[in-house]
């Protein structure tokens, strides 16, 4: 009857002290962090609380900005559209197109710089003979980029959607410098 006794005890001193360790993080082992001298979570462990959520918060601003690419990429391929139509059915650029123009080179610096690129001016090959021709361009360009900022992740910089900006910002100066 002792034995079990003294069995019983030891098995319960045991439990108390495994359920102990378990409770409480040993605050001797381990570097501990200069501002709060708690633990360092650093080593084998996934992070602090602090660094997951601000981890997290920074997702969440690549995400937003993203999608505000997105959008701006959906608005240039619109105004290209809405440029080239305005002009095919008044022959003329009108004050209307020439804001909507002003707007679309906003848009494509934004788009290029976002992307990575920079304001390299690259002279534009097969230079349109004609203001409708360009007009055209400036459309197929715009959408081009549209698609392009589509299929690229956020992760990554993509060369050909800095070429369509720079493309289509050298399309624009050309229309500006032919309608004067």
């Amino acid at each position: 009857m002792l034995l079990r006794t003294l069995l019983f005890l030891s098995l319960l001193f045991a439990g108390a002290v495994a359920v102990q360790a378990q409770a409480s993080p040993a605050t001797t082992s381990g570097p501990t962090s200069p501002a709060t001298s708690r633990p360092s979570y650093r080593g084998g462990d996934f992070g602090s609380p602090e660094d997951e959520m601000r981890a997290r918060n920074e997702i969440k601003i690549a995400e937003k900005e993203q999608k505000e690419n997105l959008s701006r990429a959906k608005e240039v391929a619109q105004l290209g559209a809405e440029i080239r139509d305005g002009f095919s059915k008044t022959k003329m650029l009108g004050a209307v197109e020439i804001k909507k123009l002003e707007r679309l080179e906003k848009l494509a610096k934004s788009i290029r710089s976002r992307a990575g690129g920079s304001d390299d001016e690259e002279p534009l090959d097969n230079i349109p003979a004609s203001l409708e021709p360009a007009l055209s361009r400036l459309a197929d360009t715009s959408e081009a980029l549209c698609k392009g900022v589509e299929k690229t992740p956020r992760q990554v910089i993509s060369a050909t959607v800095i070429e369509r900006a720079n493309e289509l910002l050298e399309i624009i100066r050309f229309i500006r410098t032919n309608t004067r």
